[in-house]
């Protein structure tokens, strides 16, 4: 056995890669970058707009997320004026006077609907008449939970026409549920996906959590088949991580033999009923027209993040503000936001070198079915990635990856087993910063 199957077989689920490099990479820039000129070199017009909204009714047991469950109105009242103010400065450095440049905006947190629905509308209204956001012409998305959602909320997102709705339902067992640290009923949840389903929303997504340690088999399958019923067109399948600083963490025991076994049932059980599989996680159904997809991708757009959470990305610059998971340490963070003066200069985050950049490329491609592009990676970097990295090399010859034409892609077990895949092309330097890093 080498190392990596290893690796595997003690860890399989040890990250979610979603963004490279994480930010407890991130570090305190040499010099802050004036954000006026860095926008000024941005590749196109066609970027995305993100809306961090840190609040949550509690928080999960599992979610290392910048999210707080210390707030009232009077402090998200604040924020969202603090959020305006940003946005305010965001037309200036981007200098805009009538055109629009963003072609997708989307809410997350944390749970933005968390935010009483004055605020959700006048920070709306904000957004379209700075930025100049037509939101009938541009991809619009929010996450939700069941215990934030209701007919009023949904109208006013209709209002501003919506185009997919994130929730996150996690399981339809309620002991389940209360092991992960998350109080809704499935009565609540049953009420939130009726009235979603009955409301016509384009696209919903729904996700599930496999791995929770008294959830078998059968309560799992039972969960997803309900998922099912209700024909979202897109379902995410997470197994449960256990990360640091969490409620669960040294408190939670996986049985990773027993997730293997759920994925594997999962993504038969999803195919079997229309859906096709796009990453690990990730299956959309075969009837969803495509139209309804922002054309947003992290290897190509651009993103301006707002709010505390977010983070921008520019050419090689990651941009954000400070992360962290304890309670305290983010309400600080927050404070020192609220109490921000200059909205122009970026001070904190992490400046990608050519090799970061082709592990990025790299993450971003082999954890997708539809593989990298190996004459598009020659064309972008003047390099053959077999001889930059030997990694590839290896997941080809286990059987991880495979080479068709000039293409690269992930077999069933490299899809399986993505998140140990991915572990491979995070550089020893944001290792070691990952390791180093403290609140």
């Amino acid at each position: 056995m080498t190392y990596f199957e290893k690796y595997i077989e003690e860890n399989p689920y040890k990250s979610y890669i979603y963004s490279y490099p994480h930010k407890k990479s991130y570090r305190t820039f040499d010099k802050a970058f004036d954000l006026k000129k860095l926008w000024e070199n941005r590749k196109s017009d066609n970027l995305t707009l993100y809306i961090h909204i840190p609040f949550c009714l509690n928080k999960c047991g599992y979610c290392n997320l910048f999210s707080t469950t210390d707030f009232n109105k009077d402090k998200m009242s604040k924020y969202v004026d603090k959020l305006i103010e940003e946005i305010k400065a965001v037309k200036n450095i981007l200098d805009l006077k009538k055109e629009s440049v963003f072609d997708s905006v989307i809410f997350g947190g944390g749970t933005p609907t968390a935010l009483p629905k004055d605020l959700m509308e006048k920070l709306l209204i904000v957004i379209e008449k700075n930025l100049n956001i037509d939101f009938k012409k541009i991809f619009f998305s929010m996450e939700t939970s069941p215990n934030t959602m209701n007919k009023e909320y949904i109208d006013l997102l209709k209002k501003f026409h919506i185009n997919r709705i994130s929730m996150g339902i996690q399981s339809f067992k309620e002991c389940e549920l209360k092991e992960i640290y998350r109080f809704e009923t499935v009565n609540n949840i049953n009420k939130s996906l009726e009235l979603m389903k009955k409301e016509n929303i384009e696209i919903k997504n729904l996700d599930l959590i496999y791995g929770i340690p008294s959830q078998s088999i059968e309560s799992f399958m039972d969960s997803l088949k309900r998922v099912i019923e209700y024909k979202p067109e897109e379902i995410f399948i997470y197994p449960l991580y256990i990360r640091e600083k969490t409620k669960l963490y040294e408190k939670c025991k996986r049985d990773f033999n027993n997730m293997t076994n759920m994925y594997d049932l999962a993504k038969d059980e999803l195919i079997k009923n229309g859906y096709i599989q796009t990453s690990m996680r990730n299956f959309i159904r075969e009837d969803m027209s495509e139209k309804l997809y922002p054309s947003y991708s992290c290897q190509e757009n651009e993103m301006i993040g707002i709010g505390c959470g977010a983070r921008s990305y520019i050419s090689n610059i990651h941009y954000s503000r400070k992360y962290a998971v304890n309670q305290s340490n983010i309400n600080s963070i927050i404070n020192d936001y609220l109490r921000e003066e200059n909205l122009y200069y970026a001070t904190y985050g992490y400046i990608l070198s050519e090799d970061e950049i082709k592990r990025k490329y790299i993450l971003k491609s082999i954890l997708k079915v539809t593989g990298l592009d190996l004459e598009e990676y020659f064309k972008r970097f003047n390099k053959n990635i077999f001889d930059d990295f030997n990694e590839i090399n290896l997941l080809i010859d286990k059987g991880f990856l495979i080479k068709k034409d000039t293409r690269i892609y992930p077999t069933e077990k490299g899809l399986k087993y993505s998140d140990a895949m991915g572990c491979l092309f995070i550089s020893n330097e944001v290792n070691k910063k990952i390791q180093d890093f403290s609140e």
